[in-house]
């Protein structure tokens, strides 16, 4: 009886590891020819603008649009860097070799590496030439990684780049050449979606005026720039005269304002980035400093809450905003006639979300508004409302993966705004 039962517990072993082994390495693609809207998180972002994803300025060698470009300019010499997300991230790697194309309009050092949920890799240096697409082929050996590796991000950098120097770095085709189905205890995305019972990343309330227009860093590792300025002194001065509002945007920026807000369709990204676009348009048509919050430090902090929750506590923006536009007075538009209107709006700081069910956290922090008085705010996914009180939380539950809705009902005073956010649900 004994000799069976060793020989059942052997038989058992064995079969294990052949399963283990039988499991072999797949290449798979973080982004190619434009496949994936990836995001570039805040938290510890040096790179000067955000990435533009899908962009295509032709034929680049051997690399052909769409492809990824990061660009920028600093008034001191500087390294660059950023952490890149993709919806197959997660993913469990186990050697072989990281895939990239790159290619800078200035001489640079480029730096590559990985990050997963506690540790990150070494990098990858290499000296790009300008103008010319390099196919770098990286073995992850390289970057100190000899096992299995649960990457999370994947991490792009320029380094000493010179004050005053344009630049931009064009990437595509970044793939892995050995990842396995199963994830290691690293894994984030086996938090998010399969042990419910995980206690979630938890989210502190600050203690923000609303109206106040200043904000403290949070997660950020300090305050980011204003928006630059539209009007020069003097332009202020003339356009004071002929309006009593803080903000005066051109009637085409009202219309774009309007619109986005009224949108019925709207891809995640262009969702995602829409909140932040209409402040830009607003704030950097200031005729005033100092009037509000400002809306970059804002954005990035929810973004990096979002990226440290890893997209499970999501913060809900908001502003609320009472500004003019003017429009040609006649055909010849020799003179403008100036009109009062106010923006009630809602977004979000990331396209997608991680798992079915999501904290939407509602914190004054994120407001941006001279309004004493907060809107009243309810929330509907699938025809389903409910109202959020300032600091306070929403825990949101969608029917499925792929595009989804949400609908941000606002109202202060007079004014009340219907507005719909889209997400995917990954």
């Amino acid at each position: 009886m004994i000799n069976r039962m060793f020989k059942g517990v052997a038989l058992c072993g064995a079969l294990w590891v052949l399963n283990g082994f039988a499991e072999e390495c797949k290449g798979v693609v973080l982004y190619s020819n434009g496949n994936d809207n990836g995001q570039m998180i805040e938290t510890g972002r040096t790179f000067p603008e955000l990435p533009e994803w899908k962009a295509n300025w032709g034929n680049l060698g051997n690399m052909v649009p769409p492809y990824i470009r990061l660009s920028g300019i600093k008034s001191v010499q500087g390294d660059w860097k950023g952490l890149l997300s993709f919806s197959q991230l997660p993913l469990h790697v186990d050697g072989g070799v990281l895939r990239i194309k790159a290619r800078p309009t200035q001489n640079v050092k480029f730096g590559i590496w990985l990050k997963g949920t506690t540790s990150e890799s070494g990098a990858y240096y290499a000296e790009l030439t300008a103008n010319k697409t390099h196919s770098l082929e990286i073995p992850l050996a390289t970057l100190g990684v000899t096992g299995a590796f649960d990457v999370v991000n994947v991490g792009v950098g320029l380094f000493q780049v010179p004050q005053y120097q344009y630049t931009t770095l064009f990437i595509d085709d970044i793939e892995f050449s050995c990842a396995k189905n199963n994830a290691g205890v690293e894994s984030s995305s086996s938090v998010a979606w399969d042990n419910e019972d995980e206690t979630p990343w938890k989210y502190e309330f600050s203690n923000a005026d609303a109206s106040a227009p200043s904000r403290e860093a949070r997660l950020l590792p300090a305050l980011e720039s204003e928006y630059s300025a539209a009007y020069s002194p003097q332009e202020r001065s003339l356009l004071i005269s002929k309006t009593g509002a803080d903000f005066l945007v051109s009637g085409l920026e009202h219309l774009k304002i309007v619109n986005s807000v009224r949108a019925a369709e709207m891809t995640a990204k262009k969702s995602r980035l829409t909140w932040y676009d209409n402040l830009y348009s607003v704030v950097r048509n200031r005729l005033r400093e100092n009037v509000v919050a400002n809306p970059k430090q804002l954005y990035f902090e929810a973004e990096a809450v979002a990226a440290n929750s890893d997209y499970t506590v999501i913060p809900l923006l908001v502003a609320d905003l009472d500004y003019a536009y003017g429009m040609c007075a006649n055909s010849t538009c020799d003179s403008k006639q100036i009109f009062n209107a106010r923006l009630l709006t809602a977004g979000l700081p990331t396209s997608f979300v991680r798992g079915s069910k999501v904290s939407l956290v509602l914190d004054p922090y994120f407001i941006v508004t001279k309004q004493r008085t907060l809107p009243t705010i309810s929330v509907c996914v699938s025809g389903s409302c409910k109202s959020i009180q300032p600091n306070g939380r929403l825990e949101l539950e969608f029917p499925s993966s792929g595009l989804q809705t949400i609908v941000v009902k606002m109202k202060n005073g007079d004014r009340s705004v219907e507005q719909k956010l889209f997400v995917e649900v990954k």
